[in-house]
């Protein structure tokens, strides 16, 4: 048992592949491979009836029946053989096909009804007719537009005549059947058809403005999502952190780094209450505080609070002493240290814990 699954495997892990690869190459979306998946189907069913029949495995061996039954698959392989070359396209092929598969029910319809040479005769035109139905199946599940509708239509005018013609009862009795079933395959075909390409329509237009959002953002969809997720998360942990910036390409991550420098050193002291948080400070070295935490330099602070470049340089000196800031360690840097992990900057409209 496992020998022969081990086989069946190597057999059909190629011929998956190749099956695969053919789908690939023909189909750019899911319409298009249902499309080719089901237009395969059809062909080999035509193929596999006809062989079947020329076999004597069923149906008519008259000559003229035959006849119509090698057409039918002489158009079929031919029309195929145009596919593969890209002459035709999936619906083109099956609405072609289809048509004349229903010249030759006609004729083969024609045949039986005014010759009566083959004893079951009447079977044989009903199975002509539900062999109209499977084609009507084959081509709302292709998605053909109007085809089914003009196969319907050819096929109950012709079972109609026939049965006009031969006073069959039994033709009559199945013909409201053919009638409401193939109308409402028709009918329930183009409501799907027109649903799937709405549906369709709207994922291209989704993925246009994707990929509209995404160059105009200059980002991938990788960095985007890493950006919904961080801003999403209101507990933030060092892992995540580090999570969200592996998902960054390194440009990303500079520009980052570089825009919450720029808006912590700019919005740092905005709702900070610093006489709260350094209690035993002067008003002039919170005035300090606050405009080193808005990154001017020693000459601006000067001028803003009137004083000297000495009287500055004791204030801060002071800061230094009283926050116990190691030699060496950048002032700005140090109170922006202080102030972040007390919560500042606040995002505008949050409240304080």
């Amino acid at each position: 048992m496992k020998a022969s699954n081990s086989i069946m495997r190597r057999v059909w892990t190629p011929v998956g592949s190749r099956v695969s690869a053919f789908l690939q190459s023909r189909a750019a979306n899911v319409i298009e491979r249902q499309r080719v998946i089901v237009y395969l189907l059809h062909v080999v069913l035509v193929v596999t009836v006809v062989s079947m029949q020329f076999l004597s495995m069923g149906g008519s061996q008259q000559a003229l029946p035959l006849t119509m039954s090698g057409v039918h698959l002489f158009v079929c392989l031919v029309l195929f053989s145009l596919y593969l070359a890209r002459k035709v396209t999936i619906p083109q092929a099956l609405t072609l096909v289809t048509l004349v598969s229903q010249g030759c029910i006609a004729v083969r319809c024609y045949f039986f009804a005014t010759t009566h040479s083959d004893p079951h005769y009447l079977q044989l035109i009903l199975g002509n007719q539900v062999t109209t139905m499977l084609a009507l199946f084959f081509l709302v599940l292709a998605f053909v537009r109007l085809t089914p509708f003009i196969i319907a239509a050819i096929s109950l005018l012709v079972y109609g005549l026939t049965a006009a013609y031969l006073h069959a009862p039994s033709l009559w009795l199945v013909f409201c059947f053919f009638v409401f079933v193939e109308l409402f395959v028709c009918v329930l075909g183009e409501v799907l058809r027109r649903n799937v390409m709405r549906v369709s329509e709207e994922n291209t237009i989704m993925h246009h403005w994707e990929s509209t959002l995404i160059r105009a953002v200059r980002l991938n969809g990788r960095e985007i999502e890493a950006y919904l997720r961080m801003s999403n998360d209101s507990n933030p942990t060092v892992d995540g952190a580090d999570r969200f910036f592996a998902m960054l390409t390194p440009k990303s991550q500079r520009n980052i780094i570089n825009v919450v420098g720029l808006y912590v050193k700019r919005h740092i002291v905005e709702g900070c209450d610093l006489k709260t948080l350094f209690p035993d400070f002067t008003k002039t070295e919170l005035d300090v505080c606050k405009l080193i935490l808005q990154g001017k330099k020693r000459g601006e602070i000067c001028q803003l609070l009137g004083k000297t470049e000495n009287n500055i340089d004791v204030v801060r000196t002071h800061i230094r002493r009283k926050l116990k800031v190691p030699a060496g360690q950048d002032l700005q840097q140090f109170l922006t240290d202080i102030l972040t992990e007390k919560g500042y900057p606040r995002i505008q409209g949050e409240e304080a814990p």
